[in-house]
């Protein structure tokens, strides 16, 4: 009675991605948004470099966000909810961006440096402020995107294919088809 269980547990915890850190949930869900242009996948940098993670540290400690700098492009979000959410309401810029004339924006920076075409590699990281408990999440993309000249193909349109659900939700179902499938072969 107890086995199926106990197999599902530990079918669980082997399936990739089922307890991910955040920067693999942010890298994730940067490249399922991503995909909805045709950019292809983007790759975790495994190592910050000081400067971001000084200027990520102020920003935590006077806690508000700074202004957006072209030449030096860090994605930005302040929350009180769940980070992750930092990835889709940059996203969402989407409805302000013209791909008709396509350039640099105020309104449209995180979303055009979200999907950047050329862009092959993210660095995240996150920090709570210890008084206001608000949360702090930097994307920055490497190479650099948001360079003016070179939006219209960096920035492509949708392609129509809209993917549902996450990792963690497919792999609850895989988990789930796993134990059921075990429990009656057992029974």
């Amino acid at each position: 009675m107890y086995l199926p269980v106990l197999i599902s547990v530990f079918a669980f915890s082997m399936i990739p991605g089922a307890f991910a850190d955040f920067e693999e949930d942010m890298l994730n869900e940067h490249n399922r948004l991503r995909r909805l242009h045709g950019s292809p996948d983007l790759q975790l940098i495994p190592f910050i470099p000081q400067e971001i993670r000084n200027y990520a540290r102020n920003v935590t400690v006077e806690d508000r966000e700074l202004p957006y700098i072209q030449s030096y492009p860090l994605s930005t979000c302040k929350t009180l909810g769940d980070p992750l959410n930092c990835v889709q309401h940059w996203y969402d810029e989407i409805k302000y961006y013209d791909f008709n004339k396509p350039g640099f924006s105020d309104k449209t920076k995180y979303f055009t440096a979200l999907v950047w075409k050329s862009s092959t590699s993210l660095a995240v990281l996150m920090d709570t402020n210890p008084d206001s408990n608000n949360k702090y999440v930097f994307a920055t993309y490497y190479p650099l995107g948001n360079i003016d000249g070179q939006f219209e193909e960096n920035v492509p349109k949708p392609n129509g294919s809209f993917p549902s659900g996450n990792l963690f939700q497919i792999n609850i179902v895989i988990v789930l088809l796993y134990s059921w499938f075990i429990s009656k072969t057992l029974a």
